[in-house]
């Protein structure tokens, strides 16, 4: 595992430029896909929806939301779906000036990064994605300001995770993902795990940044914008796929989150 002080020096001190940022789909149909990461760019991957395994230098990486691979240029993948649903993913393409390649080796590596599911982090890739399609050169100027913050909130994350005990909340974390479909609260989840709803609030606080209730609200609206897009499913069918019982609720929170009632973001993305 990479320690903090490298990714300051890599991500905080070296001369990068931003390039890109590209979405991808893996289909269960493609399950296993070979390919070269950009000749002349490094890449940091982010897990949209599903996971993968990526094997680079037959070193295995296991991808999902709330992990970040960095991905030095020219280097030979292998990825493999291990989801039951088609694996998303985003990748921010940047390039190191090449007066300063002999002093940043780590930039060509490959490496992971634990984000335990920061919402910062993951609403600014998703915020980078959103402003990158606008045309122009102040859209572009502010995309370059909007990596440079992605860079910030890693260092900062991964500083967190070597601070605090989250061995509990990666548990959680998987719990929440399992069962959020059925309807649970977090009241739910701090009895299954024994602990109390403050206690959890805190270690979600201190890790992520969001408290509990806007972690699974936000993983819930996310789903639910995956089945809009995808399916033809009924609106109170997919208010109930997500885990609300009441689909009249649901709508009120869908259109809080996003600023579109589900009807009109099925109606936008289609």
């Amino acid at each position: 595992m990479i320690d903090t002080e490298q990714l300051i020096e890599l991500y905080g001190t070296a001369p990068l430029n931003f390039l890109d940022i590209v979405t991808q789909k893996m289909a269960e149909r493609d399950s296993i896909r070979s390919f070269t990461s950009n000749a002349g760019a490094g890449g940091l991957l982010f897990a949209i929806d599903g996971s993968a395994e990526l094997t680079i230098d037959d070193e295995v990486y296991m991808i999902e939301r709330g992990t970040v691979l960095h991905v030095g240029p020219n280097l030979a993948l292998q990825s493999q779906i291990t989801s039951d649903r088609p694996f998303e993913y985003a990748v921010i393409h940047f390039r190191l000036a090449n007066n300063a390649s002999s002093q940043f080796p780590l930039f060509y590596k490959h490496f992971f990064i634990k984000a335990y599911e920061s919402m910062k982090l993951i609403k600014k890739v998703q915020q980078l994605q959103q402003n990158f399609l606008i045309p122009g050169g102040l859209a572009y100027l502010q995309s370059k300001g909007l990596f440079l913050k992605i860079l910030e909130e890693i260092i900062i994350t991964h500083e967190k995770s070597g601070k605090d005990s989250t061995e509990d909340l990666d548990d959680i974390i998987d719990y929440m993902h399992q069962f959020y479909d059925e309807g649970i609260s977090v009241l739910d989840i701090a009895q299954h795990f024994k602990t109390d709803r403050r206690k959890l609030s805190t270690l979600f606080i201190n890790q992520i940044g969001v408290s509990p209730t806007v972690y699974i609200t936000d993983l819930r609206i996310q789903r639910a914008k995956l089945l809009l897009r995808t399916s033809d499913l009924a609106i109170t069918e997919v208010a109930e796929n997500v885990g609300y019982r009441d689909h009249f609720y649901f709508s009120r929170v869908f259109k809080k989150e996003t600023g579109f009632s589900p009807t009109g973001y099925r109606k936008y993305m289609k």
